[in-house]
């Protein structure tokens, strides 16, 4: 009976493994605001690049990261500001709390992802594979103007998007049929 319990639980420890993934690595995430108490934030594309920690062993996931967009159009370095990530990884979600400072006050967010592609990737634990999700999808909830809607996360490989992943659209918009916007625009959103 131990042996059958030993190998059960070897069986059972190697599934909960193979379906973990790593989050390690810069990410560009994007979202697009559905619903928000101000008319203004409807539609409003925002975008961060943050960089992600987690251990293997389910322990909190963290980032840190600043704002990098907003309406498909790059923030000026001197309009740039941080955002703190802390959050979980389940084995097919990722829920991401964070704190986003801005030029008038900060906010806070919260983003539930879900993994959407993987690749197999040998890792440091022979002889058990890991998911290496490269696109995580869903949704985002801010307190600045109680805006909602769709996020995306894509893992960036040396800052560039992996081969094949569709831009990212937000009112019919995306970031190769946007026209370049003012640089000396002042950010409203706070965050």
């Amino acid at each position: 009976i131990s042996v059958a319990f030993t190998a059960l639980s070897l069986a059972f420890t190697g599934w909960l493994q193979y379906e973990k993934f790593r989050l390690d690595g810069e990410w560009q995430i994007d979202t697009c605001t559905e619903q928000a108490d101000f008319k203004r934030y409807e539609g409003l594309h925002l975008a961060w690049r943050v960089f992600l920690s987690d251990d293997p062993l389910s322990a909190p996931v963290v980032g840190d990261g600043e704002k990098t967009e907003e309406a498909f159009a790059p923030i000026p370095a001197s309009a740039r500001f941080p955002v703190r990530l802390v959050g979980t990884k389940e084995i097919n979600s990722v829920s991401l709390t964070g704190r986003f400072d801005g030029a008038k006050r900060a906010s806070t967010g919260r983003f539930e992802l879900h993994p959407t592609l993987s690749k197999r990737l040998l890792s440091g634990y022979i002889p058990f594979y890991q998911r290496n999700v490269d696109v995580l999808d869903g949704t985002f909830a801010f307190t600045a103007g109680n805006a909602r809607g769709t996020a995306r996360a894509v893992r960036l490989t040396d800052g560039e998007e992996p081969e094949g992943v569709a831009p990212f659209a937000c009112g019919g918009m995306t970031a190769t049929s946007t026209p370049p916007v003012d640089e000396t625009t002042e950010d409203e959103t706070g965050g």
